[in-house]
């Protein structure tokens, strides 16, 4: 399953929402969380509290998508129309979960 977190309002709590999900998802089975917030907080929790799940860059996250069941993206504030249509074609063409992807 893939789930992106995106809000066009910054300090919503979209990075908080996305390790919680990934945090959740990851109990049951593999869960990838990509930091595509150029802000790279997730990145930064992972490196001093070290979640049991990996966290990665959107490069990264293409490379490694396939080793996982579930990918979390949280993706930067204010996505335009073309960066949500961009993470819908990359991740749909991507992942072995395509098939489970909702756009």
């Amino acid at each position: 399953m893939i789930i992106t977190v995106a809000s066009f309002k910054g300090g919503q709590a979209k990075t908080t929402t996305a390790v919680h999900l990934a945090a959740i998802l990851h109990e049951q089975t593999p869960t990838l969380l990509i930091d595509g917030d150029p802000n790279r907080s997730a990145t930064s929790w992972n490196r001093r509290k070290g979640f049991p799940f990996k966290v990665v860059d959107e490069k990264q996250g293409v490379r490694l998508s396939r080793e996982f069941e579930h990918i979390v993206i949280d993706t930067q504030p204010r996505p335009t129309k073309e960066d949500l249509k961009d993470l819908s074609e990359t991740w749909s063409q991507t992942s072995n979960n395509s098939k489970n992807f909702v756009r």
